[in-house]
């Protein structure tokens, strides 16, 4: 169905007010791709030609109601942008769309210290939502990477993880109740407390669904009261195992650390072919009331220690600490400055974030070994991140090489869907995944499929994403 966008832009107009409007094709630019860089192993690249028509930017789901009404009577697309963060494509338009930036829908509606609860608005930053619950003796147990310019919004709608996840889980584990405008301009709101058996709990149908099944708006979030204290231990392992012996030594007795980040790293041989691992390092926090903080820490010294792990320098603790997010204050000056983030300069590169059993995760690192020298792909990183099975694999090939690097990480997250695992714990699919949904959910893709067409029979909503 063809659209005349000048009516439409005009309803909106009306509706929203004027000011509200996007239609310069330089503004319209920005919202054409989200981080799903140019530098990555995408196989749908070439393919891909995004077309937003228009951007809305309401203030209120009243307003979102407004629009989508407006977009559903025409049929035309619609597609959520929060803070463009999202590394798998999944706020990129691949039909011609009205582009629904939720970045002016930033207040914080309700802060409860009792209830430990904050009701906000999905455009919200995360930091700045952060350092408003501060004031109130609270946190955001959400502490992604990308925590200085992710949106509320966003973070629920890919189920996020961040730094803190291995204790307080996703960010979709934050959420009591949700308000979110569906298909046909409907406002859907479910109850913010924990606690529900009364039937289906809905705001799972869209935690981590990208937009495809309502558009979120405002959330109930449970907080956390702000931690006694705080303690901060880095070590360094002479091996991966002997690391993740120690990790797995801590899982063990149910000892959780509130951050546990763990790496190593690969260094260039004399064979540029052949890296040489530099050996891992552990970042550990622990937070909470004094007493347990302490128990914490003295046991996992003494657990690190007799997996061989060597103290570093407070120095070097405190220093992950205070510069875990600026990797997000990079991507922001790049994306202000037209340039994409790499890792290394001028090369492909790419990662997977892979959830396992965690018996699994030493056998599937070895194969990770074996694929990426088989395609000539170089290791960066292997890694832990907050459970013993979060896995994840950064990885560059610093020469063109046809598809090599593309069929290495096709066959990573094969490898670990084929040892019971998921081959994405925290980033979502969007466009990047969607050629193994149906290896990875077989008949749940299909209800999947059945709940879009009862809830958005005309498929308005981000088409293209989650191979709905």
């Amino acid at each position: 169905m063809a659209v005349d966008v000048d009516s439409l832009a005009q309803a909106v107009a009306e509706a929203i007010g004027r000011e509200a409007v996007v239609l310069d094709p330089g503004e319209l630019e920005r919202y054409s791709w989200d981080a799903l860089g140019p530098n990555r192993a995408f196989r749908l690249a070439g393919q891909i030609k995004p077309q937003p028509l228009l951007a809305a930017r309401p203030r209120s789901t009243e307003e979102v109601a407004a629009v989508v009404r407006l977009a559903a009577q025409r049929g035309l697309a619609v597609v959520p942008y929060g803070g463009g963060t999202g590394v798998m494509g999944a706020a990129v338009p691949v039909q011609p769309s009205l582009v629904l930036d939720l970045g002016a829908m930033d207040r914080v509606l309700a802060i409860s210290r009792s209830d430990r609860t904050v009701h906000v608005q999905a455009g919200m930053v995360l930091e700045r939502l952060d350092r408003e619950l501060a004031a109130h003796g609270l946190m955001l147990a959400h502490d992604p990477w990308s925590l200085p310019i992710a949106t509320v919004g966003g973070a629920i709608s890919t189920n996020g993880m961040g730094y803190r996840v291995g204790r307080y889980g996703s960010m979709g584990d934050q959420v009591l109740g949700l308000t979110v405008v569906l298909a046909d301009g409907r406002v859907l709101r479910t109850r913010g407390v924990q606690g529900k058996s009364a039937g289906l709990d809905l705001n799972h149908l869209f935690i981590g669904t990208e937009g495809c099944f309502g558009v979120i708006t405002e959330a109930v979030l449970r907080c956390l009261p702000l931690p006694e204290a705080r303690v901060l231990a880095a070590y360094a392992f002479d091996s991966f195992e002997a690391g993740f012996e120690a990790i797995m030594a801590m899982d063990g007795i149910g000892l959780v650390p509130s951050v546990l980040d763990y790496g190593e790293d690969f260094e260039p041989g004399a064979d540029t072919s052949r890296p040489v691992s530099a050996g891992a390092k552990l970042y550990l926090a622990f937070e909470g009331f004094r007493q347990e903080v302490e128990a914490q820490r003295g046991r996992a010294d003494e657990i690190c220690r007799a997996s061989g792990g060597r103290p570093l320098p407070p120095r070097e603790a405190e220093s992950f600490w205070e510069h875990r997010h600026d990797i997000a204050l990079r991507f922001a000056r790049g994306r202000r400055q037209g340039r994409p983030r790499e890792p290394v300069a001028g090369a492909r590169f790419d990662y997977v974030h892979v959830s396992l059993p965690p018996s699994r995760v030493l056998d599937y690192r070895r194969r990770c070994q074996e694929v990426l020298a088989r395609r000539r792909v170089l290791p960066l990183e292997y890694g832990i991140w907050g459970r013993p099975g979060l896995f994840d694999v950064v990885m560059v090939q610093p020469e063109g090489d046809g598809d090599s690097l593309a069929e290495a990480v096709d066959e990573l997250l094969v490898i670990a869907q084929d040892m019971g695992g998921s081959m994405e714990q925290c980033h979502g699919v969007g466009l990047k995944l969607l050629h193994l949904m149906e290896r990875e959910h077989g008949l749940g893709l299909e209800l999947m499929r059945a709940i879009k067409r009862a809830l958005d029979p005309q498929g308005i909503l981000n088409p293209g994403k989650l191979a709905l």
